[in-house]
């Protein structure tokens, strides 16, 4: 991994930062469909939405509201399905992303 790209992902002052506006931005998210009468009927929405934000904000390590491919391979790991680069670039590219 480059000097650079291993300094965003190992912590620190700065990374904390980008997590505290992560969970800002998300938290607003989260109020938003709250308020909306849409979702008003949904059970456990705050439990749910307070879940989705943390499981997100485990693998959105850089904060760019997306799932990289480092990210989503530590994620498939995490679930017990892991894969290999090579696998996971065929993946995104028969999803279409």
């Amino acid at each position: 991994m480059s000097g650079a790209l291993s300094n965003r992902f190992q912590g620190g002052k700065a990374f904390g930062l980008l997590k505290a506006r992560q969970e800002r931005r998300l938290a607003e998210i989260n109020r938003e469909f709250l308020c909306d009468q849409k979702y008003s009927d949904e059970e456990n929405l705050p439990e749910k939405l307070t879940a989705f934000k943390e499981k997100y904000m485990e693998f959105d390590l850089n904060n760019e509201g997306e799932i990289d491919l480092m990210s989503l391979k530590r994620m498939m790991e995490k679930l017990g399905v892991p894969k290999t680069h090579l696998e996971m670039k065929k993946m995104i590219s028969e999803g279409g992303y």
